[in-house]
């Protein structure tokens, strides 16, 4: 894993801390945020396009259809994910507190 100074690159778009999942951390996925990462990713797209660094910029995110799709939903249950929480929450206390938080939390 790459030691990343600045804890809002391992944010995924969605909405996702990249930085405590086993893959990422044995160096076998990118982030959304890398070059090639998930590029056939709906909402990877929609968020560059717009400029966002997560779902949470957009006023329509808690109701968004690329971002609450069937496959994400499989990806929620089998993860035990919750992108629209995490959302929630990055809207609240801002990015750069959510990522520190996460960080922290993933070194327990």
């Amino acid at each position: 894993m790459p030691d990343i100074d600045d804890k809002t690159q391992l944010v995924a778009f969605c909405g996702l801390y990249c930085g405590n999942c086993g893959s990422y951390k044995k160096g076998k996925c990118k982030t959304c945020k890398d070059d090639g990462g998930f590029s056939r990713c709906k909402v990877r797209k929609c968020c560059i396009e717009l400029n966002y660094q997560t779902c949470a910029e957009c006023d329509k995110s808690l109701d968004c259809k690329t971002l609450d799709n069937f496959i994400s939903k499989i990806f929620a249950l089998v993860f035990r994910s919750n992108r629209k929480g995490n959302l929630r929450h990055i809207k609240e206390i801002g990015i750069k507190t959510w990522a520190e938080d996460q960080a922290a939390a993933g070194k327990k």
